[in-house]
């Protein structure tokens, strides 16, 4: 699925780059909906993290694996970004100096990779998944769900706790519901659960794009996330059914964090080219997304590709490293016979 959601967010600032070619309607209304691909992302996340984190007792293990999934790439693109944006505009708004929540991407919005935003509440998601293996590693579902609770009456009682009282926080929370279940064993795939998602996909888009909600950030947690979670339940449900899916989408999810990156750069750059515009305005968004897709492909297998295998050996070592330690903590806190 995540093949499927970042083809999605895409295509629809691909679409969007250049609102008085496609016109300003179609450009707002296909970014609406195509942005929902974010809300599947964050469903995805608080899956696959809190899957790892229930098998997982080192915080330091888990937080390097993070950085290194997260930040070269991330990185690379950042760089590119801040040399070209001396003769690309890259958002209306005049340009911030690069402090380190932008370096790190711990602050949004992210003036230099819209997209980037979202990394933010990944890495404030990681961070307290972090804290309460260091805290309590036995206790990660409960600490999880009592995590969400306060998100949200912070977000009832307009509480200001930065990103953790931000809506969208609660769709990680679907993710993890759905890992518990998974964990349990209470998954089962029912084809009226896509129904009910597809339905509620239509309803946020209209809510927030024909209607005009007052809040789209709260309209996207009952309609997009909720939706967004039923997809994922299905997913993951269907997988372990034995059901397989395209290994092209399977590909897709693959290069996702490097595509989902790079992409808004590219096609900022393309949008900055007007001639190229005047040839083909179709043409020229596929071309947009093409060139993404290959950049994508060559970070992938460069850069991301080589990095994660990195890390994942060396969590490998250091965690025989730790399990060969206990017999000698043991036979070091052992009295010997003779001295009873």
């Amino acid at each position: 699925m995540r093949g499927v959601a970042v083809l999605s967010v895409v295509c629809g600032h691909a679409v969007s780059a250049r609102p008085d070619m496609v016109g300003p309607g179609v450009a707002e209304g296909v970014l609406t909906i195509l942005a929902s691909g974010v809300d599947v992302f964050f469903v995805i996340s608080g899956f696959i993290i809190a899957t790892t984190a229930a098998g997982q007792r080192d915080p330091l293990n888990f937080t390097f694996r993070r950085a290194v999934r997260i930040y070269p790439v991330y990185w690379l693109v950042l760089l590119v970004a801040f040399v070209s944006s001396s003769w690309i505009e890259l958002s209306p708004e005049k340009r911030p100096p690069l402090d380190l929540g932008l370096i790190f991407a711990w602050t949004y919005p992210n003036w230099y990779l819209g997209p980037a935003w979202s990394i933010a509440f990944e890495l404030h998601f990681y961070a307290a998944v972090a804290s309460i293996l260091a805290i309590a590693p036995n206790r990660v579902f409960e600490l999880l769900f009592a995590g969400l609770g306060m998100v949200v009456v912070a977000v009832v009682f307009r509480l200001q706790l930065g990103i953790y009282s931000h809506p969208l926080v609660l769709e990680f929370g679907a993710g993890i519901g759905i890992a518990y279940l998974h964990r349990n064993g209470g998954l089962r795939f029912s084809r009226r659960i896509l129904a009910i998602s597809a339905g509620l996909f239509a309803a946020g888009w209209y809510w927030i794009f024909v209607s005009g909600s007052a809040d789209p950030q709260f309209a996207r947690v009952p309609t997009y996330g909720l939706a967004a979670g039923l997809l994922i339940h299905a997913v993951v449900s269907a997988e372990i059914e034995g059901q397989s899916f395209s290994p092209i989408l399977q590909w897709f999810g693959k290069i996702s964090y490097s595509l989902y990156i790079v992409h808004y750069l590219v096609i900022k750059w393309i949008a900055n080219f007007t001639g190229m515009w005047l040839l083909s305005t179709a043409g020229t968004i596929a071309a947009s997304i093409l060139l993404s897709i290959g950049l994508a492909f060559a970070l992938h297998i460069i850069i991301e590709a080589p990095l994660i295998g990195w890390g994942r050996k060396w969590s490998l070592m250091r965690r025989d490293q730790q399990t060969s330690d206990v017999p000698r903590r043991e036979a070091a806190m052992r009295i010997p016979a003779r001295a009873e």
